[in-house]
């Protein structure tokens, strides 16, 4: 019987295209419910009448005596035949066919379990696309609540911040010996230009400890920090081995901030480390299978790590950059670049993003600026995965001038954009990078608001803090 049942499934799934087989239809489910229903009134009727003159004619062997109640038996034995037949029907597809308004994804999405200390085993192993935008009707927008922190006895928003390298401890963010002096400079500056929001990256427990100690200081000064874990994920082995020691930095992390902190950032633009050279990043194809799951694997221990020691922190998805949201359509759907689908799915609160000067209009840019079709990245993460956005890194090419980059921080492509249409995409909060110079030191380059002595103001510094005065958000 189990093999026939299999067959008979095969043959109803053939049925349409390999993407929406026509069992998995409304209408289908809704007329086999609907013929289900006709069948049981219509069996109810007769078991309740007599039988017509038809089924005596039928059976000539019957006496005129009781004729009758035995055509009306034998009828009643063809109709529950019948009956049964039609209702296992049903039943069958019910099971097998699902609704395509709720499929595999709606249920990952929305069931929370305890995952183990090692990464699950997938669930789907079969090649099969998972379309994100066929859900989208299900889910409401997130609606525009911007976070609010505590500071004494009033709230502030942290819709402005600045990037830092505490942990690295290079030029200025070094403390000298003397940390308490360097936490006030910092903190004095950050008061004075009217941000709230400090994003530091750690990636050891001593490096959070030191943080934790920076987060109690700046907290009655209403300086909020985002912790960015940024783990070395591709030098492990495999997602197993990325999961457990996203999972343990996660609990190393968590636990001398929790209370201080609410929001960790999982990661910082692990599809770099994915991507195939030369790929755009807009389509699941574009990333190497053995590397993004590796880094799938990091995110979901990090998780994982940061949700056992503070259950109610806010976790902030790894940050991409670009066209790379294939990246984050394959973590949403449960799918990886070989195609399979089923796989576990991060939960994350908040959508991260970053995007620099030379990425010209993040609401209408081409692949290549020059070819293509005109592309709004901030319409896609709001419209796919319906979250806040935060623009975690934002910032000025060492290549432009100062007056350049001054111009581009408070321009329609950076602050001034990211303020006009912070209702209209639902941006909570932009952070740029960064507060001090850090060439000179090995760091990523001249994009500080202050020059690597920590203490000279650079004219950009002046814009933006004019700019944030003229423009509070909430």
């Amino acid at each position: 019987m189990l093999a026939v049942l299999q067959w008979a499934r095969a043959v109803a799934m053939a049925w349409g295209s390999a993407e929406r087989p026509l069992v998995l239809s409304r209408h289908t489910r809704t007329a086999w419910g609907t013929a289900l229903a006709v069948i049981t009134i219509v069996t109810l009727v007769i078991f309740n009448s007599l039988a017509p003159d038809i089924i005596c004619k039928t059976f000539q062997a019957c006496t005129k005596a009781y004729q009758p109640q035995v055509a009306a038996h034998m009828l009643k034995r063809y109709l529950m035949a019948a009956t049964a037949a039609a209702a296992a029907a049903c039943l069958g597809v019910l099971i097998f066919a699902g609704d395509d308004d709720g499929s595999d994804h709606d249920i990952a999405v929305h069931l929370q379990a305890d995952r183990p200390s090692v990464m699950p085993a997938p669930a789907v192993t079969t090649p099969r696309p998972v379309l994100v935008a066929q859900h989208l009707a299900d889910i409401p927008p997130a609606p525009p609540s911007p976070p609010q922190i505590q500071c004494g006895s009033r709230t502030a928003g942290i819709f402005y911040g600045v990037n830092g390298h505490l942990q690295q401890g290079l030029g200025a963010y070094g403390t000298g010996g003397d940390p308490i002096k360097s936490y006030a400079r910092q903190v004095s500056q950050l008061n004075d230009l009217g941000a709230t929001m400090y994003a530091q990256d750690v990636y050891s427990k001593v490096g959070a400890e030191d943080l934790a100690k920076f987060a109690r200081f700046a907290k009655p000064y209403c300086i909020n920090v985002l912790a960015v874990l940024t783990p070395d994920v591709q030098k492990n082995v495999d997602e197993d081995a990325a999961y457990k020691e996203g999972l343990r930095l996660g609990e190393d992390v968590a636990k001398p901030l929790a209370g201080l902190v609410q929001y960790y950032e999982v990661g910082n633009e692990f599809e770099n480390g994915a991507i195939l050279h030369g790929a755009s990043g807009d389509e699941p194809s574009n990333y190497d299978n053995a590397r993004f799951v590796k880094a799938r694997g990091s995110i979901l221990g990090m998780i994982d790590g940061i949700k056992r020691v503070d259950p109610a922190a806010k976790i902030v998805l790894c940050a991409l950059g670009w066209l790379h949201y294939g990246f984050s359509d394959m973590l949403f759907a449960g799918t990886q670049p070989d195609g399979s689908g089923g796989h576990p799915i991060p939960q994350w609160d908040i959508t991260a993003w970053h995007w620099y000067s030379n990425m010209h209009d993040i609401t209408s840019v081409t692949k290549h600026f020059t070819i293509g079709k005109d592309i709004d990245v901030l319409q896609h993460l709001r419209d796919v995965y319906r979250k806040p956005i935060w623009i975690t890194e934002f910032g000025a090419r060492p290549d432009l001038n100062e007056e350049e980059a001054a111009a581009y921080l408070v321009g329609p492509n950076a602050l001034a954009g990211y303020v006009e249409n912070a209702d209209k995409y639902n941006i909570q909060g932009v952070v740029i990078y960064e507060l001090y110079d850090d060439y000179a030191y090995g760091g990523d380059g001249n994009y500080g608001l202050f020059s690597s002595n920590g203490v000279t103001k650079k004219p950009r510094y002046d814009a933006v803090k004019n700019f944030i005065r003229a423009n509070p958000m909430p």
